[in-house]
């Protein structure tokens, strides 16, 4: 009898989770797109399982559960279950690698902020499978890829084919970090805003010296606060050194450049040297971490910084105080900013795992997950919850901010390809997007952009897994001498012995064949 009642009341149990699950998502039928492209739904109605290797960044806190309102959305509207194993981005190679090497392969794998070396696992060891031909059955994705074939030429592998369906949110502000001062301090100075590397200097003295924030005390001003790699990167500019991480460069000629190896490099490195000896800096700029140098910025006490942005970065507060810096150039050169380009990365593979007969019902989930309702609920959770479709058919986020969309849905983490032609015709933008996008018109308005934008070198060609690792080490070396060799004539002075030395060392470590690595894989994708 006790076993009656438990089995009656687990089917009432599971008759009303059914009812519950059917009320709060009742299956779509169709989903219609921006520019005309519809899907009929559901994928199929026979059973159809699918396994997912899924990467989360380590700061998201979310569980792809069941019972995770995302997980159970899909399902609803396709019919198609996944099983998903959830891995963080810190532990992403490890499991990746163990995956590959096991044989026992998910039937699809979503990188997000991981990697995966396709041309490793897909072009030489057929794992991962070329989608070229899975396109046919993804109307949604290919009417947005034709529009601009280049945008995806990035996911091309060495032998002519996609094996990554291609992932966006491109708002079309292609460039570094900017660079901000304090407006208040200049007007409290009475000193004009600064438009060259020496006047630049005499406003950080002042800031320091004459109590520019008024209280009193002429000693507790803050000039220039950053991390090393964000001055490193951004001091260059003034001397047209578009200078990035990887430490290269493509001339307007199209010849890659070693940043160091650059006519003006040493005196961007001077510049550093200079705010360090006469206490410009931060003197912590050189070794402190992010999170060091916000808790800087929030105490609103700074002269200069260089940053993505000033709004939802986490220090909204030197919104009182800070402006944009219109760009410096040095004598006889002119300021260039590092910009990347529009490019599609890989994001979802599918793989050698799926049997033959379902892999249209594959093509298929992703495309569902590529139309206009599907992508902003993958970003930002249910609808009228967060975002809303507002009176222009445009996805719009409420006054809220985008804060809690963990709860629900996949963010950053998830699937969407959203070129910047059609980002902006399907999304407001929010006003730190609309920030970015002024500074970047300000920027191409007094030609401060790259000819041929650096980006095309880390995200656009292709190399072959030999040439990645060969790079890969050389980059390896170079960066360890580079770091050492510039911090310490930041904090100690440059002198003919220092300079020549590191350069003497950079060649030896193999900095030309790095730049010929680049080159000849530049001059590939300008050929195809």
């Amino acid at each position: 009898m006790k076993k009656s009642l438990v089995a009656l009341l687990l089917a009432l149990a599971m008759i009303l989770s059914c009812c519950a699950y059917a009320e709060e998502f009742t299956p779509r039928t169709v989903l219609t797109n921006s520019d005309g492209t519809s899907m009929d739904l559901p994928i199929t109605t026979e059973p159809v399982t699918f396994t997912v290797m899924q990467c989360i960044r380590d700061t998201d806190a979310t569980t792809l559960s069941p019972d995770f309102w995302y997980v159970k959305k899909c399902e609803a509207d396709t019919g198609v279950h996944m099983e998903y194993t959830q891995v963080n981005t810190s532990d992403w190679s490890t499991q990746t690698n163990l995956m590959f090497a096991s044989g026992d392969y998910a039937d699809i794998i979503i990188r997000s902020n991981g990697t995966i070396d396709t041309e490793m696992y897909g072009v030489d060891q057929g794992i991962i499978i070329p989608v070229d031909d899975l396109l046919q059955y993804m109307p949604v994705l290919k009417a947005r890829m034709d529009v601009d074939p280049a945008y995806y030429s990035s996911i091309i592998r060495s032998d002519g084919h996609m094996y990554g369906f291609p992932k966006a949110a491109d708002d079309g502000t292609r460039l570094g970090n900017g660079w901000f001062i304090n407006k208040t301090w200049l007007d409290n100075l009475g000193l004009e805003m600064p438009d060259t590397p020496e006047k630049l200097l005499d406003a950080l003295r002042a800031f320091i010296k004459e109590d520019a924030n008024g209280n009193g005390d002429a000693t507790d001003e803050i000039g220039y606060e950053a991390v090393f790699d964000e001055m490193q990167n951004n001091i260059p500019s003034m001397w047209g050194i578009g200078e990035r991480n990887e430490h290269f460069m493509i001339d307007d000629d199209g010849k890659v450049i070693f940043t160091p190896f650059h006519e003006h490099y040493r005196e961007a490195v001077e510049f550093m040297a200079t705010m360090y000896a006469e206490g410009l800096m931060d003197p912590a700029t050189i070794t402190q971490d992010s999170n060091t140098k916000i808790a800087v910025y929030n105490q609103n006490n700074i002269g200069m910084a260089t940053c993505h942005r000033l709004r939802s970065m986490g220090w909204d507060v030197l919104l009182e105080d800070m402006v944009w810096l219109p760009p410096i150039s040095a004598e006889g050169c002119q300021f260039q900013c590092s910009t990347s380009i529009g490019a599609a990365s890989e994001d979802c593979y599918l793989t050698v795992a799926i049997p033959e007969d379902k892999l249209e019902i594959a093509a298929k989930w992703v495309d569902y997950l590529m139309c206009d309702q599907s992508m902003y609920e993958t970003f930002y959770g249910p609808e009228d919850n967060i975002w809303s479709w507002n009176a222009d058919g445009k996805c719009e986020i409420g006054p809220a901010g985008d804060q809690g969309v963990m709860e629900y849905s996949m963010g950053v983490n998830g699937i969407y390809y959203l070129p910047s032609f059609y980002y902006n015709e399907t999304f407001v933008q929010p006003d730190y997007r609309v920030e970015r996008i002024e500074y970047m018109a300000y920027y191409k308005e007094n030609g401060c952009l790259q000819k041929n934008p650096s980006g095309i070198l880390s995200n656009a060609v292709s190399l072959t897994p030999d040439l990645a690792a060969e790079k890969t080490q050389i980059f390896a070396n170079l960066e360890t001498i580079y770091d050492q060799a510039v911090a310490d004539m930041i904090m100690h002075g440059v002198t003919d012995a220092a300079w020549d030395s590191m350069i003497s060392s950079l060649k030896a470590a193999g900095a030309d064949r790095y730049v010929e690595i680049y080159q000849n894989a530049y001059d590939e994708y300008l050929a195809k």
